[in-house]
Formats: C-alpha cells, sequence, structure tokens
C-alpha cells in the first residue's frame, strides 16, 4: 500500500516513544495480531476507513482511520475503500501492524530472550570456554540490565531493545549511577555481544548497538589511588606479625603486578627460583597470553621464608587460608584480609587492595632506577602509553635536565 497516496491519521501520536514509557503488566505475544476488521465509514467529514488495532507500547487496542478525501468522486472513493479493505485485511490477517515499524513474526517476549541468553552464558561456563570471572561480570552486567528495565524503562518485547534503548541504558550507567567511562564502555560491550546474540537467534534483524561508541580513552585519563609509601611501610610492618601469608600477595601484587584473579590461578611450579622469574601462564593470565615477570629477591626471599617450596609444585600457591592447596580460591578472599587489615591501620577505605599495583607502578616511575620500557614490560602493559598513565607530568622544571651539557 502506498503511504504517499494516503493520509495516515488516529486519536493518538504515531510515535509512541514520544511520551515516556509505562511500566506494562503482562501479556500474551497474541495481542500484538489483535485486530478488528477495516470498515468504511462515511459522514460530514467525509469517507474514511477505520479499524483498530493492538498497540503493544500502550497494551491497548488502538484506533485507525485512513482518510480518503483526495480521491475524487464519491463513487471512485468508495471502490478505491473496498480495495484498502481488501489488502488491509490480508496484511492483517498476515501478522502487520500499524503500530509496529518491525515485522510482527519477530515479536518475542523479551525476558524469553534474556532467559535465553542466560542459558547461553551458563552453558559456555560449563564448557571451560568462559572464565568463572567472566561468567561472573556477564551475569552481573544482565542483573543490572534487567534491574533497569523493571524500575527505569520497561520494555516486554524484543523489538524495543533498540538503540534509544540501549543508549538510555548507558547514560543510566554513567550518569545515574555515577560509574566512570571505563565501566560505561564495559557495558557497552556486553550490549554489543547480547545485541549479536539476539541477531544469531533471530531475535533481530540488526544490531541496534552497531552506531554507539565509546568513549575514547584518549578523553579521560584512568583513575588511580596511590597509597603513601609511609603507609606502606606501616602495612608491611603489621602484616609480617599479623598476617604473613597475606604478606606475600601484597608483595606479589606491589613488586610483580600480578592480578588478584591471576595470583588465584598461579602454582608453585610458575615461579623459577633459579632464574628469578614468575610465569603467568595463558589460562591463568588476563589477556589469555603466556606471561614472565621478574620477581625480585625480596619477594623470592620471602616465599622461601614462608616454606611455600615445601609443597608439591602443582599446589596453587594460595589456597585455603592463603597456604599453598590443590584448592583454588576466590579472589574475595583477598579483599577479605585486605579489609581486616584497613580496618585494624585505620586507613583510607578509598585504600583497595589492588591500589598496590598503581602505587607499586608509580613508586618505580618516581625511583627513576628503571626505565619505562623495563616498567612496561614487568607490567605486562601493551603500550608505553599505557605506562605513562602512571607518570605525574608536574609544571615545573626538572633538575636533571636543567643541568644537561650535551656534545652539541
Amino acid at each position: 500500500m502506498s503511504k504517499k497516496m494516503l493520509n495516515f491519521q488516529s486519536d493518538t501520536p504515531r510515535n509512541s516513544r514520544q511520551t515516556p514509557r509505562k511500566k506494562r503488566t503482562s501479556a500474551p505475544v497474541g495481542e500484538i495480531l489483535q485486530y478488528t476488521p477495516p470498515q468504511l465509514r462515511e459522514n460530514a467529514a467525509g469517507i474514511y476507513v477505520e479499524f483498530y488495532a493492538y498497540d503493544p507500547s500502550l497494551m491497548r487496542m488502538r484506533r485507525k482511520t485512513i482518510k480518503l478525501n483526495r480521491v475524487k468522486g464519491t463513487l471512485r472513493r468508495r471502490q478505491y475503500a473496498r480495495e484498502i479493505i481488501g489488502r488491509l485485511n490480508n496484511e492483517l490477517q498476515h501478522g502487520w501492524n500499524p503500530w509496529i515499524e518491525k515485522d510482527t513474526g519477530t515479536m518475542y517476549l523479551f525476558e524469553e530472550a534474556a532467559d535465553r541468553y542466560e542459558t547461553h552464558l551458563e552453558r559456555m561456563y560449563e564448557g571451560g570456554y568462559f572464565r568463572k570471572d567472566t561468567y561472573a561480570g556477564y551475569k552481573s552486567y544482565l542483573k543490572i540490565l534487567r534491574h533497569y528495565i523493571e524500575k527505569e524503562c520497561p520494555i516486554r518485547y524484543v523489538y524495543q531493545f533498540d538503540r534509544r534503548f540501549c543508549t538510555d541504558f548507558l547514560d543510566y550507567v554513567f550518569i545515574i549511577r555515577g560509574n566512570g567511562a571505563q565501566t560505561r564502555n564495559n557495558y557497552l560491550h556486553f550490549l554489543r555481544l547480547f545485541s549479536t546474540f539476539l541477531v544469531e537467534k533471530s531475535y533481530l534483524n540488526s544490531k541496534p548497538t552497531e552506531c554507539i561508541t565509546p568513549i575514547s580513552k584518549r578523553l579521560y585519563k584512568k583513575e588511580r589511588t596511590s597509597i603513601p609509601l609511609e603507609q606502606i611501610g606501616k602495612m608491611g610492618a603489621y602484616l609480617r606479625h599479623a598476617d604473613p601469608d597475606f604478606l606475600l600477595a601484597c608483595y606479589l601484587l606491589y613488586y610483580c603486578f600480578i592480578r588478584p584473579v591471576e595470583m588465584t590461578r598461579l602454582r608453585i611450579s610458575d615461579i623459577n627460583l633459579a632464574e628469578g622469574t614468575i610465569t603467568i601462564p595463558a589460562d591463568a593470565s588476563k589477556n589469555r597470553t603466556r606471561q614472565t615477570v621478574t620477581a625480585p629477591h625480596k619477594v623470592l626471599l620471602y616465599a622461601l621464608d614462608r616454606g611455600l617450596f615445601d609443597a608439591p609444585g602443582d599446589c596453587f600457591i594460595f589456597s585455603e587460608g592463603l597456604r599453598p592447596g590443590r584448592t583454588q580460591i576466590d579472589p574475595k578472599k583477598f579483599r577479605d584480609h585486605w579489609e581486616k587489615m584497613r580496618r585494624a591501620l585505620r586507613f583510607k577505605k578509598e585504600w583497595k587492595f589492588y591500589s598496590l599495583k598503581d602505587t607499586g607502578i608509580t613508586a618505580m616511575i618516581d625511583g627513576k632506577k628503571l626505565s619505562n620500557k623495563a616498567i612496561r614490560d614487568q607490567a605486562r602493559h601493551s603500550s608505553l602509553a599505557i605506562t605513562d598513565l602512571y607518570v605525574d607530568h608536574g609544571d615545573g622544571a626538572d633538575a636533571d635536565i636543567a643541568v644537561l651539557d650535551g656534545a652539541l
């Protein structure tokens, strides 16, 4: 039917998204296909075709009129109206809905699609394709998305998961929840994966996230919270007596920059005493590549003193009680030990366990005994630009540069 020839009108705005979405109650998908047979109407306003069709955005039947005043002559209008009614009946019987621009064949319930995606995540995790932390992260993103739909912006059908919905959700994460730019980008990555799943399973014809871009890393500097070095010394003295096994974990984070989740996957055999190195296997590394870092003598001697190498090499470095063992622990164990120490020393709440890595990198740079390249390799950064984020670029003159007297 040519929209160019017809004048579509209704008693409500055509674009229902001009008004805020209202919370909806449960309704079967079959409601989308509900309609009344088109009828010819004649009154003082003229000749028109009228019918009702279910509008899923309003959860009720909505009146639709097609005026025929542009067709000259009463007989011609009536004839044209009969032709329109015939075509409308055929389209309505095949699922067409005037209030939905999308194909009604894809009008699936969003919650059903979300449940199917959650099952997909579980299968990927059980099959070993996802790590535990990756699986937990995706589940968390999905939980927040469902909370947003329930409390902030209710949608019922998959077709409503469109670009506008996605951008509104990202604004909710970034502005309302007050998360940082990196967190907003992480949610966008999740939405892209979810959109790909919906397209692959024929819930949608295209990805609603295709034109949504992440916030460029050039526009923000990653927030880093360093702990004053005098407090680091105070912490070390306390842990040597109060929690000596946790101190080893602090050493690995402060000197070797090994992430907490990676520590839980390391085994004693990953430490090479002769070479003075620690190898993070591909299946333990964040970026799934095998990497080696230098273990300072201080770290190795402390590990020897704690009897770490008395246990079999295939034992995890940190197991129950942060002692070597066969059971892999949750990274949360480190945070629990940190919180106990933080309260005892009355450290600031913003000083987290992971702050030791930022503090260690900054201390290496400020010490000026190592090149940025060496620090980059130790921190396993992909480029010097990332290492440079830890550098405090002062406004004053550099004393060493000020006294330079080169060959020229």
